[in-house]
Parts: C-alpha cells; sequence; structure tokens
C-alpha cells in the first residue's frame, strides 16, 4: 500500500511542472495573437550583432503601425537619427529628410537594422517550437522561417526583456528589450 501511494505521489510530483508549463505555453500564445493583432508596437533594443571579423553594438528603436514599421538609430551618435523605414512593399532609408529606396527586405538578409522587425514577426507569427523557466522568467524559441530562430526571454510582468537571433546554430544578434509596449 505504501508503495504504491509513494508512486502515486511521485507521478503527481512528475506531472506537475508540465502542468505549469502548459500555463506559460498558453500565456506565450495569447502573447503571440495580442501582438499580431496590435495596431502599434514600439520598444527600445540594445543590439549586438556578431560579425565574423568585428562585433558591432547599437540602440535602436523599434516602431511598427498601419504604414510598416520603422527602425531609428539612437547610437552611435554618428548614425544617430538613421532611419529606416520597411513598407509592405519596398524598404526606404532616411537621413535628415533625404530617402533611399533600399528594395525588398529579403534583399537585406539579417543585419543589425533588420533584426528589430524580424525579432517583432517572429514573436508575433512565428511557429512556437519551445518553452521552458530560467528562474523567474519564461524563455520561448520561435521559428519565423527555416533559416531563423529567435528565443526571447519574457519577465514576471509578461514584457520580452531580452533576444537572440541565430542562423545555423549561430547567435548573430543579441537584443536587450527596453519599454516594450503594444496597443
Amino acid at each position: 500500500m505504501k508503495r504504491t501511494a509513494l508512486f502515486a505521489l511521485t507521478i503527481a510530483l512528475l506531472l506537475l511542472p508540465g502542468c505549469g508549463m502548459k500555463a506559460e505555453e498558453t500565456a506565450i500564445r495569447d502573447f503571440q495573437t495580442a501582438l499580431a493583432a496590435a495596431q502599434t508596437v514600439s520598444f527600445t533594443a540594445e543590439v549586438r550583432a556578431e560579425f565574423p571579423d568585428r562585433t558591432e553594438e547599437y540602440t535602436l528603436n523599434y516602431t511598427k503601425d498601419a504604414d510598416g514599421a520603422a527602425v531609428e538609430v539612437e547610437k552611435p551618435e554618428l548614425l544617430a537619427g538613421l532611419r529606416a523605414r520597411v513598407g509592405k512593399d519596398a524598404s526606404v532609408l532616411e537621413y535628415d529628410g533625404a530617402a533611399l529606396d533600399t528594395g525588398p527586405l529579403a534583399a537585406w538578409g539579417l543585419c543589425p537594422v533588420s533584426s528589430l522587425p524580424e525579432l517583432a514577426a517572429a514573436m508575433a507569427d512565428g511557429h512556437l517550437d519551445l518553452v521552458w523557466r530560467e528562474g523567474d522568467a519564461v524563455a520561448a524559441r520561435f521559428t519565423p522561417r527555416d533559416d531563423l530562430t529567435v528565443t526571447v526571454w519574457f519577465g514576471a510582468d509578461g514584457a520580452p526583456y531580452h533576444a537572440e537571433e541565430q542562423s545555423d546554430g549561430k547567435v548573430l544578434v543579441y537584443c536587450d528589450i527596453i519599454n516594450f509596449t503594444f496597443s
């Protein structure tokens, strides 16, 4: 009898973490649904891009509205004010009133400026592969397309605070996310 009770208790304890993960996965899916339906999204990100021969760091501001998405450089100061606007059919690079058409987004590849629209799209529409807990944070791995995986860490308040974008098993972009809002 004791053995049966111990076995039942052990099974119950093993299943409890699974129940928690189910709730956390549901919360991430609810976040995805709300983000996909949002009219506006904005956040600032401290971005570190790992190129084969160098590392570059930026502070970028991302906004999305009915007209498309835009990424504006805040730091480094030499590039401050440089703004990339991504619309439905094309992208435009703007600085101080001048604009240069840079072609469709697919021609960009993954770069620091395009990483934020990729991040926002992955969180809203990417396939949710895996959800797990790391201390007080919940992490989720999204696959927006075959050649890109995006891992996002969410704080206790449910807001994303860190992300990593990787391709071919290598993290290319690290983002610390600040003031993430959407409506």
